[in-house]
This record gives structure tokens, C-alpha cells and sequence, in this order.
């Protein structure tokens, strides 16, 4: 088969990176056809730190999901979350000539390149611009201004930057592992598209992907997203924090949390004790499992308290009507729904990905939550570049027959 059937999206965790290739099928329909994973070396709060060891776990990662798949492919998506990106919501405007010929797409792009002129340091690269609502002269609200009659056009917009030399040492690694990168996609954006509901948005949402390094949030209001925000506080510091306690072995705290540990202490009886394996030359411990998970818990509680920080600057937690969807391989830690709820007072449910076909066994776990949404984002910009190709071919197509029917 043509790449153009096909889709790659590199998941650049800050434990694993992930690889997943899929198929378009008829009607858009995405059905994953391949997988690959590698631990995540040479990279630092999502920065790199290691060109040549970056590009090695890219290569890995990529060669295991391409083989399975079958394809040989050299373009994808890159999806981060790092210490270097900021997010910012900004309004643009610009005066819409002629008025009476009606908004017409080039406004709406002016406004939306003044929104970014407006916010952005030139230091940043700006990975989204999402519109969050258009204002025609004193009509508020409006989603789609194309055609209207108005002299003043506004944009409140959403906008995600990276550091310009952070983005580009990334490219840089997957471009010496083979791959001209499409795009790079911010990975909570990415999460909301496979685990939100269009409801959940327009409802009040949060959504909060918990993985090894970082805890990143998104924050939806009337079916636009309205704050983003990445913390670097993950399930591999709660992990840190057992084999720091105990004095085990990382690989071992990070068993010991998965089978025994809890978010909640209450919830364990104080009586029942487990083994600890401890760093050589100590001999294992007998501790009592409610020890552990006050471990856990203490780390759980400084998670959301962040969590909280991040939604109470953009709007009060009780306004999210749709309370807060975790996903993410450290949302599966047991009780961390329960612990998010007590501690919030607010509705709280895992998230697991849907949209897509294939592999279910496991891109049905929110540890596949951003690889299956990126999936999906990419889908969705192929399809409006497209679109938008087609038109510029249309508009030439008439200026032809325009002149043609003018001199012939």
C-alpha cells in the first residue's frame, strides 16, 4: 500500500516512547496496525538532552511498529510534553474591508496571525492556534463568522508554545532517524480527542493524563479548551518516593506499587503486611502494606493539589459540570479516582481511548490514550489540508475560466 494510507504518530513520553502505525479505512475509519515501544533515553523533563541517544530509542520504537505493520513510511507526528512549553489565550482583531462583502476566510486568518503577533515571545514556536470563539462587531459567541456582514473582527484563541531550539532538537532526532515530521502535537490535546466526549467539553471538563514524568491537564468549557498546563510531577516520582523509603531497587518499588499500592490508606486493612526487596546487601522486609500506600498517598495528594492549581486559574472547580477524566499509565494506579475525588470534591472517572480499530487488547488502556488521539489529530489535519488544497485548485480553476471567457 501508498504511505498516503497510512499514519505514524511517535508518542514521546518521558518513560517510553511509543510508535503506532495505522490504516485509514473507508469513511476515515482508523484501524492500528502496528506497535512499537522503547524506554525514553536521552531525554529530560521532555527535552533532550542526548541527540544520539533520542534518535536510537526513536529508531526502536519506530522499526518494531513499522515491521509489524508491513509499510515502510518516513513522515509522522511527533506528540510532547516538556518543561518547555507554555500556554497562553490571547484575542486578535482586524477591520474587515468592505464591509458589505461579507468575513471572509484570509479575515479570519488576520485575526487569528494579530492573537499570535499580540502574545507569542519571539523566543517560541507556536505549536496550536485554537479558536475559542469569533466576535462580529457586538455579536458575541459566534462560531463561524465566514460570510457574515460586520466591520470588526475578534478571535479569542488558545495558543501552545515550545521553545524554538527545544522543538528543533526534537526534529532533529527524528529527522536522523529517517522521519520528515508532519507536525508536532501538544500530548494532553492529543489525550482529550481519544478520551473526551463532545458533551464532556461543552459540559465543563478536566482532563488529566498522569504519566511516568509529567501530569498534564486540559481544561474544556463550552466546547473549547480554555487552559492547558504541564506538570512535571508523574507516576515515576511516586515510584522514586517507595524505592527511596524502603531502600529497593527502582524496578522493584515500581512492582511493589502496581500489585500492592493504593492512593488511599484508609482503604487497607493495617494488619496485612507484604515482602520488600531491598538493595543489596539488605535482606527483604516484612512492612505493613498501609505503610506503602501512605507513601503513595502523600505523593497522590501533592498530584492534585497541582491539578487543582491548574484548573482554579482559569475557572472555579465547580463549574466542571463533567468533573475531572484521568487517563494515562499512572492513572491506574488503585484508589487514584477515589483519592482525586475525596481530596476535590468533585465527580472523578478514568478515561479510556476510543475512535479507533485494531490492536485492542492494548490501545483499549489509557496508557495508549495520546498515541490513539494523535492518531486523530493527524487524521483530522490531513483531511483539512486537503480541504484546503482543494479549494486553492478551485479558486485558480476560476480565474482561468475567468479570463478565458473574457479574451475568448
Amino acid at each position: 500500500m501508498q504511505s498516503e494510507d497510512h499514519i505514524l504518530v511517535i508518542d514521546l513520553g518521558t518513560t517510553k516512547v511509543c510508535a503506532i502505525v495505522a490504516r485509514i479505512l473507508p469513511g476515515d475509519e482508523l484501524e492500528v496496525v502496528g506497535i512499537g515501544t522503547h524506554p525514553s533515553e536521552g531525554m529530560q523533563n521532555g527535552a533532550v538532552i542526548d541527540l544520539e541517544r533520542t534518535t536510537r530509542s526513536i529508531e526502536s520504537a519506530t522499526q518494531k511498529a513499522l515491521a509489524t505493520a508491513g509499510v515502510v513510511l518516513t513522515r509522522a507526528w511527533i506528540g510532547i510534553a516538556a518543561s518547555f512549553i507554555q500556554s497562553y489565550n490571547s484575542r486578535g482583531s482586524v477591520a474587515v474591508l468592505q464591509g458589505q462583502r461579507g468575513i471572509t476566510k484570509p479575515d479570519m486568518k488576520g485575526a487569528l496571525s494579530a492573537a499570535v503577533q499580540m502574545k507569542v515571545p519571539q523566543e517560541m514556536h507556536v505549536l496550536h492556534v485554537i479558536p475559542r470563539g469569533y466576535r462580529v462587531d457586538d455579536i458575541v459567541g459566534v462560531c463561524d463568522p465566514e460570510g457574515m456582514l460586520g466591520n470588526l473582527l475578534e478571535v479569542d484563541v488558545h495558543l501552545v508554545c515550545g521553545r524554538r531550539n527545544d522543538i528543533a532538537n526534537i526534529e532533529r532526532a527524528a529527522q536522523a532517524a529517517g522521519f520528515k515530521i508532519e507536525g508536532v502535537v501538544l500530548q494532553p490535546i492529543a489525550s482529550s480527542m481519544s478520551v473526551l466526549s463532545e458533551a464532556e467539553m461543552e459540559a465543563g471538563v478536566a482532563m488529566v493524563d498522569i504519566g511516568g514524568g509529567t501530569t498534564d491537564v486540559a481544561v474544556y468549557k463550552d466546547g473549547q479548551i480554555i487552559h492547558s498546563k504541564i506538570v512535571l510531577i508523574g507516576g515515576d516520582l511516586i515510584t522514586k518516593d517507595i524505592a527511596s523509603y524502603f531502600a529497593a531497587p527502582f524496578e522493584h518499588a515500581e512492582t511493589v506499587k502496581k500489585t500492592f499500592g493504593s492512593a488511599i490508606t484508609e482503604a487497607i486493612d493495617e494488619t496485612e503486611m507484604i515482602e520488600i526487596q531491598r538493595i543489596r546487601p539488605r535482606p527483604p522486609r516484612q512492612v505493613a502494606r498501609s505503610e506503602l500506600n501512605f507513601v503513595i498517598e502523600a505523593r497522590s495528594e501533592q498530584i492534585i493539589s497541582q491539578v487543582e492549581k491548574a484548573v482554579d486559574s482559569c475557572m472555579p472547580l465547580d463549574e466542571l459540570v463533567a468533573g475531572v477524566v484521568l487517563t494515562g499509565g499512572a492513572s491506574l494506579l488503585n484508589g487514584l479516582p477515589e483519592k482525586f475525588q475525596q481530596q476535590l470534591q468533585i465527580e472523578t472517572s478514568l478515561g479510556f481511548p476510543h475512535g479507533v480499530t485494531g490492536f485492542s487488547d492494548i490501545i483499549k488502556s489509557p496508557t495508549c490514550s495520546t498515541a490513539v488521539g494523535m492518531l486523530q489529530y493527524a487524521l483530522n489535519e490531513r483531511r483539512r489540508i486537503q480541504a484546503d488544497e482543494g479549494q486553492g485548485i478551485l479558486r485558480v480553476c476560476r480565474g482561468v475560466k475567468k479570463i478565458l471567457t473574457k479574451y475568448f
